[in-house]
């Protein structure tokens, strides 16, 4: 009985062995065979149609915004009606989206009051000084022109709201948002032109997850958290330093009293308000940063931005940031009057009035540094 028993132990154990054998086996071919096979994830698309230049299916991600969608539609059509549509929404997936059109008689109607003329004579004093413009845009609704004079040892930063009127009389009236929703990057360009009268030099442009990888790559930004704002996102106020997610929160926060009553000017005010606040603390760390040495992290930043500075030219300009002592710096806020164009309000600038205050700042802090130009006094019945 006893060697039935260990006889029929030894064949449990064989055969316990021999399952284990043919399971390592399998094991083996399935690491030889199918180790480089990636499962990869469903793709998800969404449709787009109505009063956009090609309007189709395409493919979206997790956080896709409807304004993408409508750059992948190569942007909206000159009669694209978007006043009702909440276009920062996110795009559900299989979603078809439609976009409206204005009616023909609306478009073209003659819109009243008319925006004041966009080209003026250059102001009394000119200044021959080196000046770098640049816009930068954090997308799809922050626009900033700044200059930077390195001569001087000067920088102003000045915001254009994303409601200023960009088109010329004779089109049909479309904020700044609106123009850069219609043809991108260089409607958006060509609308900072026509808004402040100045040359653009370069462009940085980030989207969302590109400004947050942005912020984290510098180390986050130490920033004076206001109560508000600390509360909403349970972290404590004062003094902290902020990552990429928080940093984007920061910038684009509006609070919620504001939010409630959907006061957009007076919301977009603390915004900028705010911003400003966050771009002294920005210049405050780029400078402690040594990117010249850096020029991985700059790599990472360019290969996430839509920019037209290469390389060299990042590290060209921040050398003559970090060459700067002391530098002064002015953020201003681009002056103009809220009008009504269609029943919908927009800011209208006022080109004089920007050209004015630039001027003044310039010589009130600069003249004895400044080398100033006459002017032709000839063409106008002066004489030469």
């Amino acid at each position: 009985m006893s060697r039935r028993y260990r006889k029929s132990k030894r064949e449990k154990t064989i055969i316990i062995i021999i399952i284990i054998c043919l399971l390592i086996a399998l094991l083996s071919l399935k690491v030889i065979f199918f180790s480089n096979t990636v499962v990869q994830p469903e793709k998800v698309y969404a449709g787009i149609g109505g009063a956009v230049n090609d309007g189709g299916v395409y493919e979206i991600f997790e956080d896709t915004r409807l304004f993408e969608l409508i750059l992948m539609a190569k942007g909206l059509h000159e009669r694209a009606n978007i006043k009702n549509i909440s276009i920062e929404d996110k795009v559900i997936p299989w979603e078809v989206y439609c976009i409206p059109y204005l009616p023909k008689e609306t478009f073209k109607a003659v819109i009243t009051p008319k925006a004041p003329k966009l080209e003026v004579e250059n102001p009394a004093i000119r200044f021959d000084t080196k000046r770098i413009n640049f816009v930068y845009a954090g997308l799809p609704r922050t626009y900033l022109l700044i200059s930077v004079y390195p001569d001087l040892n000067y920088i102003t930063t000045t915001h254009i709201p994303w409601f200023t009127l960009a088109t010329p009389e004779y089109e049909y009236p479309r904020t700044l948002y609106e123009v850069y929703l219609t043809g991108g990057i260089p409607f958006l360009l060509r609308g900072v032109q026509r808004i402040t009268g100045e040359t653009i030099d370069h462009y940085f442009t980030q989207n969302r997850p590109s400004w947050i990888n942005f912020i984290d790559y510098l180390g986050g930004i130490d920033i004076d958290v206001p109560k508000e704002f600390a509360y909403e996102y349970n972290i404590q106020p004062g003094m902290q330093t902020i990552n990429g997610l928080l940093a984007w929160q920061f910038i684009s926060y509006i609070s919620k009293q504001m939010r409630r009553e959907n006061s957009w000017i007076t919301g977009s005010s603390y915004r900028i308000k705010m911003q400003q606040e966050f771009m002294e603390s920005l210049y405050t760390k780029f400078k402690s940063m040594n990117l010249i040495q850096q020029a991985e992290t700059v790599k990472d930043i360019l290969s996430e931005a839509e920019t037209d500075m290469k390389l060299d030219d990042v590290i060209k300009l921040a050398f003559d940031i970090n060459q700067l002592k002391n530098t002064e710096k002015d953020f201003l806020k681009l002056p103009g009057t809220i009008q009504e164009f269609d029943e919908r309000r927009m800011w209208v600038s006022d080109l004089n009035e920007y050209n004015i205050k630039r001027t003044k700042l310039l010589y009130d802090e600069h003249s004895d540094q400044l080398q100033f130009k006459e002017h032709d006094k000839g063409g106008f019945g002066g004489k030469k």
